[in-house]
């Protein structure tokens, strides 16, 4: 296996020693990324949210710090990832407001509609089936409520040789943005906007779940 694969398996699935330190590694290094990404959308201080993916747990510790009458979940089905980002949200999980679970995107625990805001920062490309995990992700949001998709690997034309050998390294989900909105679209979210930060080859994909009744 060569040692691009051995780390994108450990970006996919953080295991064992290196895995864990991997995790807190992301926390530090998609700062910027998630930073970037939860600014494209607005958060009510109220947000009942899930990070999808949640690594080391900074994301869901960003999104604690901005829904403070809220609630936020953190799931990744690494346990782990788990570990780590239990340890980075502790104080947050004692006070109740927090919770961090072992947990695969294809068949979530959550009952339908249970969150106003969904977001995946770097995760989505390791879903197993995109399109049916995106049926899963769209069944626990909650009508009008928010889907945010936030990544580094997307078909653009700048990126698009990096971009590949990474995809050709170990089979990842590899969409352009008028894609993304398609698959979506196909779901059933509607309202997408899309954004880009090209010198960095970052894209943020927002979208909503749309109300009962309406086309």
């Amino acid at each position: 296996m060569s040692l691009l694969k051995r780390i994108l398996c450990q970006c996919k699935k953080p295991s064992g020693r290196f895995g864990r330190f991997l995790a807190r590694g992301m926390n530090f290094g998609h700062s910027g990324l998630t930073k970037w990404g939860l600014g494209f959308i607005d958060i009510a201080r109220d947000s009942d949210a899930l990070d999808i993916g949640c690594g080391g747990g900074r994301t869901v510790e960003r999104l604690a710090g901005i829904a403070t009458d809220g609630k936020v979940v953190g799931i990744d089905y690494s346990p782990d990832a788990v570990v780590v980002a239990r340890k980075k949200n502790r104080a947050l999980i004692n006070e109740g407001r927090v919770e961090i679970f072992q947990e695969a995107v294809s068949s979530m625990r959550f009952s339908d509609g249970a969150f106003g805001l969904i977001t995946a920062f770097e995760s989505h490309y390791f879903w197993p089936n995109f399109r049916n995990d995106l049926k899963e992700v769209h069944r626990v949001t909650k009508p009008n409520g928010q889907l945010l998709i936030v990544g580094a690997v997307y078909k653009n034309k700048k990126y698009d040789r990096r971009n590949q050998r990474i995809v050709d390294a170990i089979g990842m989900t590899y969409l352009s943005i008028e894609e993304l909105r398609e698959v979506l679209e196909g779901v059933g979210y509607s309202e997408f906007d899309a954004l880009e930060k090209k010198n960095k080859g970052w894209f943020a994909v927002k979208c909503k779940k749309q109300k009962r009744g309406t086309a």
